[in-house]
């Protein structure tokens, strides 16, 4: 475990409530808020040293972090206040008061890189590196105590608002020399100017929804309107034929945001429901240029231009999305002057656009909802009838608890986040001869596993050989299993010999080793750098010891004996998904305290193979939350530790298809998902993974994707639909409504995996809108999420990483549903 500091009780302003105090004057209102002069709340500033001499830094009870990869990891405390839509001049004065100046004994940890969660089958990976400039400046970081934004969105109650978000940095580092200066309290000003005039007028003819559709689904979508007014969700159905006829706009796209615009400020809507997708599951060409689709698609759909950095060593292994779809163009309607929002900033006919050769950023964007709008998408009427008649039937009665009281999540170890254990052993005066390496490892509860033995030859006057090997999945076949300690190099039958040696071990051998050189062979000047895993393949088992020591093979004589204690190594998306808390924050699980359980993971030795999955899955839930890896057609993950590399340590868990184009490839069933029998028990899924929700796939495309590589991300699978909306136009089974991503999803690694946002962060959110929050209808807990994420992680600089990360996260099902159904 880390060493925990005695713990410095600083007082660290927690703004729990603000006091108010009104002016008024001839030109302008304003409102004035500062803190209350009686003490606020309080926290301790929590000090902890980590294995590698870096230190973290924390608040009791505050979970919010301001991590840019590369950059040193410290609390921050955030806060979103509404005010009046359209407010304007807003401004925000934070002063420190009673700072303290502390010393610390090594550097602060600096934030994780961001890490696609590609399919199963990808395993590039890269190393981020500390931002040298920062850690070697003698500036504070950050260089200044708070940072703010306004934004407009919906809020809970269906109102749209102005969203003033600040974000509190108590704690500035300055690295070169070591030392934090931390506030005691702070004095807090706001002030605004409210709008003259109301932007949204009052009007008679009120709805709550409209439902947007091509004129051939009408007759299909009459039931779901009735259905939806005799809930008391009041509705109206507009065509896309009517719309294009007469509303003006850049391309289809914008005519209809045009007309949600118009809904909004005339019918008060809070719902948006598109219905329609793809025109055909044979083969589509799904976008006419960079910004959007239309031709081929019965509602059609607005595409982001935001690429990979070019630098990035991604791009150069092609692991890049050319612009994915976003749904959330169409409910981010308005900025915070309350001006049309047309995620053109720069006005250079290029939407969204970030790092596209040629083309300035469209810095700035909302990406607050001001509607809370889903999708489904649907590819011909026999699919509309299925879904609108899995909505109503959902919806008609209570669902009952035996089933929906039920919280299904299903994982394994996204990363190998293991640790560079780094043994140096000196060869120099020993013997020629065959020394026998040994290592176990002993988790934190003081059990201990089995003992690798690797035999190999001291003889300086031969040729070194050295190899890289791990067969841990010949050993953890079952789990939970003991303790894992492997030797992964040298090998059996190595020798050590009297030439250095060093090989930087590829992917295919050492997955994630870039990141961290776990797997580097490396031997110079006959020392031999011992290298290899320990972990604990267990639920939540991410802390152990490791003991290597070496003895002559003849004279049984200890030669050589090292420890490497508190090595850690976390399962990313059981702790996404879980109970656990890592650096003030649990996993999804964690906030559904009236839900039972359901725990799938590799780790328990749940989550084997996909007949696995799928038996979880029959048993019906409430909510179902998977987070791994995925692609259009599959989602799987790693086994604890990833064993034997990815081609022993992955699992698949459920995909749409197993028919290859090339090479050919015929797996039983050829439609696995389409074997679900959940029937009537369905859940809101949420998919953790890459494109598992990119609904521009059909079947022609994604085979040919294996000769010409036009980033389908189907990889030469017969896919006619994608993963996420294959779940729910299924007649009667599967999901009442997925949310996932269109694009590359990214995760961390190791403990910041809850709270670095991106896919893992902002799922859990969603269960925590509906868990703690009591947002119990599905837009509800959809867009609150969304807002809390750009409270959360959009400061000062905007992230690409988080601009991608709210942009394709897309819901496929009824927004305006009542999770659970209604009571009679």
């Amino acid at each position: 475990m880390k060493k925990i500091l005695p713990i410095l009780v600083i007082g660290i302003l927690i703004i729990s409530g603000l006091g108010t105090v009104a002016s008024n004057n001839e030109n302008e209102t304003k409102l004035n808020i500062k803190t209350n002069s009686s003490q606020m709340e309080f926290s301790s500033l929590v000090i902890e040293e980590n294995n590698d001499e870096t230190i973290d830094l924390a608040l009791e009870g505050v979970s919010t972090h301001l991590m840019e990869p590369g950059e040193p990891v410290l609390p921050k405390i955030v806060k979103t206040i509404e005010l009046p839509f359209g407010s304007t001049n807003v401004n925000v004065k934070i002063t420190p008061i009673e700072t303290n100046e502390l010393s610390i004994t090594g550097q602060v940890k600096s934030a994780s890189a961001h890490l696609p969660l590609t399919a199963i089958s990808q395993s590039t990976i890269y190393e981020q590196e500390r931002n040298e400039q920062i850690y070697a400046s003698n500036e504070p970081y950050p260089s200044e105590w708070y940072s703010y934004s306004v934004r407009a969105g919906i809020n809970k109650y269906g109102e749209i608002k102005n969203h003033l978000t600040i974000q509190i940095y108590p704690v500035q580092y300055t690295p070169a020399e070591n030392k934090l200066l931390v506030a005691s309290r702070a004095d807090i000003e706001i002030t605004y100017e409210e709008p003259d005039s109301t932007p949204i007028k009052a009007s008679a003819d009120t709805y709550d929804m409209v439902i947007i559709a091509p004129k051939l689904f009408e007759r299909a979508l009459e039931p779901l309107v009735e259905h939806k007014n005799d809930v008391g969700v009041k509705t109206f159905l507009k065509t896309t034929e009517s719309i294009y006829d007469n509303y003006d706009g850049v391309d289809k796209p914008e005519q209809i945001k045009y007309f949600i615009k118009n809904a909004v400020d005339n019918n008060h809507i809070e719902y948006v429901l598109l219905v329609g997708g793809l025109k055909s599951q044979i083969w589509n060409n799904p976008r006419e240029d960079k910004n959007y689709g239309a031709k081929y698609w019965y509602v059609p759909v607005r595409y982001n231009n935001l690429y990979d950095d070019p630098e990035h060593p991604l791009s150069a292994e092609k692991i890049h999305d050319p612009g994915v779809i976003t749904d959330l163009y169409y409910a981010d309607i308005y900025d915070s002057e309350a001006n049309f929002s047309d995620w053109d900033t720069n006005d250079d006919g290029v939407f969204a656009a970030y790092r596209l050769e040629g083309y300035g950023n469209d810095t700035g964007i909302d990406m607050e909802p001001d509607v809370r709008l889903g999708r489904l998408a649907c590819r011909n009427i026999l699919e509309v009838r299925t879904v609108v008649n899995k909505i109503i039937n959902y919806e008609s009665e209570k669902a009952d608890d035996s089933w929906f009281n039920r919280f299904t999540i299903i994982s394994g170890d996204g990363f190998l986040d293991q640790e560079d254990l780094n043994f140096t052993w000196n060869t120099n005066g020993l013997p020629k001869g065959k020394y026998t390496i040994y290592a176990q490892s002993i988790n934190d509860e003081g059990i201990a596993g089995p003992i690798d033995e690797i035999e190999v030859t001291v003889d300086h006057d031969k040729d070194t050989r050295i190899t890289f090997n791990h067969n841990d999945h010949l050993i953890t076949r079952d789990y939970p299993y003991l303790p894992i300690a492997e030797i992964v190099c040298p090998s059996n039958r190595n020798i050590l010999g009297g030439d250095d040696h060093f090989i930087e071990t590829d992917e295919s051998e050492g997955y994630c080793n870039t990141f961290n050189g776990w797997a580097n062979q490396e031997y110079y000047d006959g020392i031999m750098c011992i290298r290899g895993k320990s972990y604990d393949p267990q639920p939540y088992g991410n802390v152990t010891n490791i003991h290597v020591w070496i003895k002559n093979s003849t004279s049984l004589e200890t030669v050589f004996s090292d420890w490497r204690n508190n090595t850690q190594m976390y399962y990313e998306g059981e702790w996404i998904c879980g109970t656990e808390e890592a650096m003030g924050r649990t996993g999804a699980a964690g906030y559904m305290a009236d839900f039972e359980i359901n725990t799938i993971f590799a780790s328990n030795g749940e989550m084997k193979n996909q007949r696995d999955f799928m038996n979880a899955y029959n048993e019906g839930a409430g909510f179902l939350f998977m987070s791994g890896h995925g692609s259009p057609n599959v989602w799987g993950d790693h086994f604890p530790g990833v064993p034997g590399n990815r081609q022993w340590g992955s699992f698949t868990g459920l995909s749409v298809t197993t028919l290859k184009s090339y090479p050919m490839f015929l797996g039983l069933p050829l439609f696995p998902m389409s074997k679900l029998k959940n029937y009537n028990k369905l859940p809101v899924t949420l998919i953790g993974g890459c494109h598992n929700s990119q609904f521009n796939v059909s079947i022609f495309p994604g085979v040919l994707d294996w000769f010409n590589n036009k980033n389908t991300w189907c990889h030469g699978a017969v896919v006619p639909e994608c993963f996420s909306w294959y779940l729910v136009k299924m007649p009667g089974r599967g999901a009442i409504a997925t949310i996932g991503n269109t694009g590359l999803g990214y995760g961390t690694l190791g403990e910041e995996t809850t709270v670095a946002g991106l896919d893992g962060g902002i799922c859990i959110e969603f269960f925590e809108q509906y868990g703690e929050h009591g947002n119990e209808i599905l837009g509800q807990a959809y867009t609150e999420t969304l807002n809390s994420y750009v409270s959360d992680f959009f400061g000062p600089v905007e992230n690409l990483d988080h601009i991608k990360s709210l942009q394709q996260w897309v819901l496929l099902g009824d927004p305006s549903l009542k999770i659970g159904g209604y009571s009679s």
